[in-house]
């Protein structure tokens, strides 16, 4: 037989004890499990986006998250990290001008794949401030955020820890990177729970 489409309510309940340890308070009813990480991020894709819509990218990026929208007829727009002081970083006023009433979604994976940028908290909250503003949603790639090595750091800074349960926010995670359970094909989503339903 068939599973619970958004997941066994036991797991559902688990990851969101696991992910309320890290982030605070975050709802079973927020929690959607999927048979893999880059499927999380094609149904979160699938929820916001349609042909014709605009979605900015953070790169360079791991390249399934600009194809998806792309496959779906979306027009990516890409903005580039740059190297600065030996480091990548993300030019926000660059990032800004570029998000605007007219777009949908912002992608964005950090910790990054492949170049390991981290958002700072003071840049996840300008972000967020700034999409706020225009209605854009946020896809949040974190599924690296346990595998970053800050003295007294459990996990790279999240969205989670800023955002309202309500706010366009979708933040993907797998199993496969920080649990090394690579073949087990299992991730997860966090979203609004409005969304969820």
């Amino acid at each position: 037989f068939y599973s619970h489409n958004l997941g066994l309510p036991e797991l559902r309940s688990d990851i969101a004890r696991y992910a309320s340890a890290l982030h605070g308070r975050i709802g079973e009813d927020r929690i959607v499990v999927t048979s893999s990480g880059v499927t999380a991020l094609m149904l979160a894709v699938q929820m916001l986006v349609g042909a014709g819509d605009e979605v900015v990218a953070v790169v360079p990026v791991w390249p399934n998250l600009t194809a998806q929208p792309a496959i779906l007829g979306a027009d990516v727009v890409r903005v580039s990290l740059h190297p600065r002081g030996g480091a990548w970083a993300l030019d926000l006023d660059e990032l800004f001008a570029r998000i605007t009433g007219r777009t949908r979604v912002l992608i964005v994976n950090a910790p990054n794949n492949p170049t390991g940028w981290t958002l700072s908290r003071p840049e996840q909250q300008a972000i967020l401030d700034h999409c706020r503003r225009t209605g854009t949603w946020i896809v949040a790639d974190e599924v690296y955020e346990r595998l970053y090595y800050r003295e007294g750091a459990r996990c790279a800074p999240s969205f989670l820890d800023l955002a309202t349960p309500d706010d366009r926010l979708v933040v993907v995670h797998s199993f496969s990177k920080s649990f090394l359970m690579t073949g087990w094909r299992l991730g997860w989503m966090v979203a609004p729970a409005a969304l969820v339903e």
